[in-house]
């Protein structure tokens, strides 16, 4: 589909990103920041948000898999931010650790759901109007560049509330922009698929292996996403410079995804993108956890091109290619909360662990992560021929 139409689907869907992708922005490198000033350790900060696997696996796959059985994608996500917003705000009045810790599980659950259906809604739209995933999800990228370095001002200028506060607004902006979103609805004559039909799709030996190699590589981030901005400042980092570290990162983020993205994804395939992804991986943290000079940081954070960026676009592309589009938020979710949400809430319980006493070695972590994540990666890739897995789904279910 081209023209008027199309058109607007992506601008919908871009702005859609934007706002999810601000909330995460001020979530992702500051929210540890907001739990230390709190008044938690360090140990404390990365136990606290690696708490809760079982809850925030459930929440990853179940809410997707529902969204899919009912048909009501952007119902799912309306609801999902809604509540989000307010537990986010809810923390304002919070004085206990039972509390936060109740609160923190929570906030776990949700965004391990929004972030599968925001992208089954984003994926969805760019397969049904014909235009290219990454053009707007890289505005998603562009959001989160100019929340790291607003935030990280704010902050500096006033307190940690300011990522509360941003984050409550903009789940609340995502949940209005989810309501009309034009990735919601399914394929004409595509019915929902059953929840026989889901398993099967789930426990499918090369779905699993997919599921296995992108949250190894993709998990490989949950020390830098937990302790990257703490340790940062315990090397005499202000907030100013961390959020411009973060947002370098994600500006050449976008400038790969608009730039290079979709033709890397053409040529080399999903698989192959996730083979650099692992190997990137290997070498960022690698040396991550060796401290190395600041000015090193930035060539650091520039291979976020290979270790997310690579891995993202082939999940994506992966799912796009292998997986019927009636299934499309049940396998984000299979990778994003099943496998990536455990691995990651584990590999935060590691870094919990081990940061207190080890500090940046702490990222052995996630060199060890991504490594595994190559060599399934190249399993993979002898397994799938690209073929889509719709016959092995309806066969399984039968």
């Amino acid at each position: 589909m081209t023209g008027p139409t199309a058109r607007r689907a992506e601008w919908h869907t871009a702005v859609f990103y934007a706002a999810m992708f601000a909330a995460l922005g001020a979530h992702l490198p500051f929210w540890p920041v907001w739990l230390e000033d709190w008044g938690l350790t360090t140990g404390e900060v990365g136990l606290f948000t690696s708490l809760g696997v079982a809850i925030r696996v459930i929440a990853g796959l179940l809410f997707p898999v529902l969204a899919d059985k009912t048909g009501q994608r952007r119902l799912w996500m309306v609801s999902l931010c809604g509540a989000g917003a307010l537990v986010f705000l809810a923390h304002v009045g919070l004085n206990g650790r039972a509390g936060l810790l109740i609160a923190t599980v929570i906030v776990g659950a949700i965004l391990s759901g929004i972030l599968p259906l925001g992208e089954g809604l984003g994926s969805g739209a760019a397969q049904h109007y014909g235009f290219p995933y990454a053009r707007p999800r890289a505005l998603g990228s562009v959001a989160f560049l100019i929340t790291s370095l607003a935030v990280g001002w704010l902050i500096a200028r006033t307190s940690a509330n300011a990522a509360l506060w941003w984050i409550v607004i903009s789940l609340a902006v995502t949940g209005v922009l989810a309501w009309r979103h034009p990735g919601g609805g399914l394929p004409k004559r595509s019915p929902p698929p059953g929840f026989a039909e889901i398993g099967a799709l789930l426990i499918n030996p090369t779905f699993a292996l997919f599921t296995a190699a992108a949250a190894m590589v993709l998990s490989s981030h949950a020390v830098y996403y937990v302790y990257g901005s703490v340790h940062w400042r315990s090397l005499g980092l202000d907030e100013a410079t961390i959020g411009a570290l973060w947002a370098f990162s994600v500006a050449v983020e976008v400038a790969f995804m608009l730039l290079l993205g979709p033709a890397l994804i053409r040529r080399l395939g999903p698989v192959v993108a996730l083979m650099l992804s692992g190997a990137g991986g290997v070498l960022r943290w690698g040396i991550m956890a060796f401290d190395p000079p600041i000015a090193w940081l930035w060539g650091l954070q520039a291979m976020h091109t290979l270790t997310f960026v690579c891995g993202h676009l082939g999940a994506v592309a992966f799912i796009a290619a292998a997986v019927p589009e009636r299934y499309g938020a049940s396998a984000q979710g299979a990778f994003m909360g099943l496998g990536g949400g455990i691995l990651t809430a584990l590999a935060m319980g590691a870094a919990a662990w081990a940061y207190p006493s080890f500090g940046g070695a702490s990222y052995w972590i996630a060199a060890a992560l991504s490594a595994v994540g190559l060599a399934l990666s190249l399993l993979l890739a002898r397994r799938w021929q690209g073929n889509k897995l719709a016959d092995l789904v309806v066969e399984s279910a039968g």
